[in-house]
């Protein structure tokens, strides 16, 4: 496993050949069929707003995904963000929401499905036969698979000596020093449960007062990020030697020059999606533009520039095979992980966010 992460994070990734061969296969027809939704200057002279989560994450998104639809479409699409979820729930309870379509967490997209925040997927607009069937839910279409994993500041722990499980990173005798860490319920109970033994297989329904009495080991050392860049900044400047990040965040900053290593072992997966939220001005835009996104040749330029994995199969073909040992999808990684149990999510979200901000006041 080290000599493949070693290989990888020294591999610079030609994305200049890549673009242009994408482009290529697409040309060729391998990008699949349209929807007639899709035709050449359908919208345009119109806008659609786009939130997600800022950063190297959204520029990859505006590049791959949004000024390719701006190119087929003709409609303007306008960047917006970091997605803050109470405000979002106030847009749409307020009956004038500003984001069009908003990418987000999977822990969200069912809690907010109880609440019907989000209009349902148009399938006469959206080809959601072209996603893997485990990535579509009515209100909405998974675009990347992400991991939460383990990093580490390899200056300070070198790979060989580095934190190697959740446990290692609540050790504070072997690995001193101040934790980098998730400001959110979930992945954070999870990552509590395993640091303390419990097993993947017995990690669901949560032993929620356990995950907290271990958290409560490690809070005062805890810096909390609430942005994906806020996670790349606290590692790469030092603040933290070690922490919580996502594999795109992590790969991303390697490739800048960033020294930080990525452990694959309990790796948490999990999908973000794309939704609309209810009460948009224009719902056959706003689908319109999910749809650009489901397409395998957008899908691959993101993976090529995040390693965030795709959602619609083909796009594999697509990727640059440097790219491929940094997914959270592929048999390796994935065999080293598990994929977060949103149904118990569904039902817990809210009481255990509630419980979770609390905890941080007291």
């Amino acid at each position: 496993m080290t000599e493949i992460k070693q290989k990888s994070s020294n591999q610079t990734l030609d994305r200049r050949h890549f673009l242009t061969a994408s482009g290529g296969a697409a040309a060729l027809g391998l990008a699949g069929a349209r929807t007639p939704a899709m035709a050449q200057g359908k919208y345009a002279g119109q806008k659609v707003v786009f939130a997600s989560w800022g950063g190297s994450y959204q520029d990859a998104q505006k590049v791959s995904f949004c000024d390719a639809f701006t190119k087929q479409t003709g409609a303007t699409v306008v960047q917006d963000g970091p997605v803050d979820y109470a405000k979002l729930r106030v847009m749409i309870q307020g009956g004038a929401p500003s984001w069009d379509v908003v990418d987000v967490t999977v822990d969200f997209l069912y809690a907010a499905n109880q609440d019907k925040l989000f209009d349902k997927i148009d399938t006469n607009i959206v080809d959601v036969n072209r996603v893997d069937k485990k990535y579509v839910n009515e209100f909405g279409v998974g675009d990347i698979v992400s991991s939460y994993n383990v990093s580490y500041n390899t200056t300070i722990f070198p790979t060989g000596k580095h934190p190697k499980s959740w446990a290692d990173l609540f050790d504070l005798q072997r690995f001193p020093g101040r934790r980098s860490l998730r400001d959110r319920v979930s992945p954070m109970l999870e990552i509590a449960l395993l640091a303390d033994g419990v097993d993947v297989e017995h990690l669901y329904p949560l032993d929620v007062d356990r995950a907290f009495k271990k958290l409560d080991t490690i809070k005062k050392q805890a810096i909390w990020w609430t942005t994906n860049s806020q996670s790349q900044e606290f590692m790469i400047d030092g603040e933290a030697g070690l922490g919580v990040m996502i594999n795109g965040r992590i790969f991303d900053a390697v490739q800048k020059g960033g020294k930080l290593g990525i452990e694959w072992n309990q790796n948490m997966q999990l999908v973000d999606y794309l939704v609309v939220p209810r009460g948009v001005k224009n719902p056959n835009l706003a689908m319109a533009l999910i749809n650009e996104m489901t397409m395998p040749e957008h899908q691959a330029k993101v993976a090529d520039l995040m390693a965030l994995a795709p959602t619609n199969p083909e796009a594999f073909k697509l990727i640059n095979p440097s790219v491929l040992p940094w997914l959270s999808t592929t048999s390796a990684n994935a065999k080293q992980g598990f994929l977060v149990n949103w149904d118990y999510w569904q039902d817990h979200y809210k009481p255990l966010a509630e419980r979770w901000e609390a905890w941080k006041l007291s």
